[in-house]
């Protein structure tokens, strides 16, 4: 990261778009097997995992969305 202006890299700027991508598959990958698993500490746990993915995407939209991640060429 740049300490003067506050921007990332380039490859920074991939990263932090590909973990937003990967946030995201774990989220609708957990969402879709919810419905055939049925052992209540599973489903509590699944949920649970739901909710920590959800706090991390909405995280990771906040960092993008304040500029944080736009790299010098404007890329986001």
């Amino acid at each position: 990261m740049n300490l003067q202006n506050n921007t990332l890299a380039p490859h920074e700027t991939l990263e932090v778009h590909e973990l937003l991508r990967s946030e995201l598959t774990c989220l609708k990958k957990l969402q879709a097997n919810m419905s055939i698993v049925q052992d209540n500490e599973l489903k509590q746990f699944m949920n649970e995992a739901m909710n920590s993915k959800q706090r991390s995407i909405e995280q990771l939209q906040q960092f993008i969305a304040s500029g944080s991640a736009m790299n010098n060429g404007g890329m986001r």
